[in-house]
């Protein structure tokens, strides 16, 4: 690796943390992208991964990185995960005057048969506002990707500007009730329907409602919204259009911090994510899509997903997963046509598509599994002719963990990072870059 005066300071003080000065294997296949970025065109990134990804204080720090150097074309996808009830992204919150069914790509369920781009459903069949505001102004937008389901084909939606936040006309209540499982009714199912969470149905119940017995009764907490209908005399319509396909773009005047969005449609109200956009002729749009609980496997369950994503004509592919299969019985064969099968799924529109395969991390309780799992990306890397960051090794290697725990970088559960702890596996990812882009 060349040091130059520039990156000798971070390099030293990476390594007095632990961490490894780690390079891109095969890096010479991400040319293709290195180029156009140096060409100041804009160019579109998509990062997939797990929960290390969705709570995005990885990818947060290199997208800012990113759009420092190159420019900010845009936020990119986003999905609003407060009205999902998950974790997510602190740069922006959401809301809704109405509650949704929910699930992702990782749910067993079946009432959404699709799960589209951001590996997230939210659906209802309500006269229903949805808000997404961003905290960051150069985070404004003037075009926005909408990701719906084909049945919502010639619905219409309005986009309005806001005086107010919606929150401030949301009023949240809960009741506990009783439910009866229905023959065939998952857990995700019944979390869904009263619009609660996983945690709070297994403090109720314990773990006898993981695998619901039909005609058994479960203790629930039903969350709802009581909405004050004033709210619509602070909103004002900026743009509306009726949805086509399975993707709708919608264009405003002028840029918006705010995205608020009414979608009435009978048949029903199902969306995937949001893509937002600036109209500018250089810079990056950072596209990330973070589900907890996800393997490589998960992302082939809806085709529906790469089929959107790939409309986003990324410039690169970059996949961070790998944690989860590691507490999973899965072997070398298996584990490596399923990286396969994804690459080959998003080279079906663009066969030069660069990819780069980013192994896990360490962990507490499959410390001895994870260089395995890295060892079969590697390989897979070489297999399908993608680049590879070994982000296992870079950031310390076996008991790199318990290291990060020490020095308040990581989580008490063994396996997550917390902010600090993934900015600096971020960093070696961005210095990785920067040695190939020079």
């Amino acid at each position: 690796m060349k040091i130059t005066g520039r990156n000798l300071g971070i390099l030293l003080l990476l390594l007095s943390a632990g961490m490894q000065a780690q390079q891109i294997e095969h890096a010479e296949t991400l040319r293709p992208f290195t180029e156009k970025l140096k060409r100041n065109k804009v160019s579109q990134i998509l990062l997939m991964g797990d929960s290390h990804i969705q709570a995005d204080w990885l990818t947060s720090y290199l997208r800012k990185k990113f759009q420092d150097q190159y420019g900010n074309a845009g936020r990119g996808m986003v999905f609003p995960y407060t009205v999902a009830n998950t974790n997510g992204s602190d740069d922006f919150t959401s809301a809704s005057n109405r509650t949704w069914e929910t699930f992702r790509l990782v749910h067993e369920q079946k009432l959404f048969p699709q799960i589209g781009a951001g590996g997230f459903v939210i659906g209802n069949k309500e006269n229903s506002l949805l808000e997404i505001s961003f905290k960051n102004p150069q985070d404004a937008f003037d075009k926005v990707v909408i990701y719906h389901d084909a049945q919502m084909n010639g619905s219409e939606i309005t986009l309005y500007k806001e005086t107010q936040p919606l929150k401030n006309f949301i009023e949240k209540k809960k009741e506990t009730l009783n439910h009866t499982a229905a023959s065939g009714e998952t857990f995700h199912e019944i979390v869904s329907k009263y619009n609660s969470t996983t945690t709070r149905l297994r403090q109720l119940n314990g773990a006898r409602i993981l695998h619901p017995v039909e005609g058994a009764s479960y203790k629930t907490e039903r969350n709802y919204l009581v909405y004050n209908a004033d709210f619509e005399n602070q909103i004002e319509p900026v743009a509306s259009k009726k949805l086509t396909g399975f993707k709708t773009e919608i264009k405003v005047k002028e840029p918006q911090q705010v995205f608020l969005m009414r979608s009435d449609n009978p048949a029903g109200n199902i969306f995937y994510g949001f893509q937002f956009l600036r109209n500018v002729e250089k810079g990056v749009v950072f596209n990330t899509v973070g589900v907890n609980g996800a393997t490589y496997t998960d992302f082939l369950k809806y085709p529906l997903q790469v089929q959107q994503l790939v409309t986003l004509q990324p410039d690169i592919l970059i996949i961070a997963l790998g944690t989860n299969e590691a507490f999973a019985p899965i072997g070398k064969e298996e584990f490596q046509y399923a990286v396969t099968e994804l690459i080959t799924k998003f080279r079906k529109e663009n066969a030069a598509l660069p990819v780069l395969l980013v192994s896990p991390p360490d962990n507490i309780p499959k410390q001895s599994r994870v260089p395995e799992i890295v060892s079969w990306l590697r390989e897979s890397a070489v297999q399908n002719n993608a680049a590879f960051f070994d982000l296992y090794q870079a950031s310390g290697g076996k008991g790199s963990f318990k290291k990060a725990q020490i020095k308040k970088e990581a989580a008490s559960d063994g396996v997550h990072f917390v902010k600090p702890g993934y900015e600096n596996q971020a960093e070696l990812i961005w210095k990785a870059f920067s040695e190939i882009t020079q």
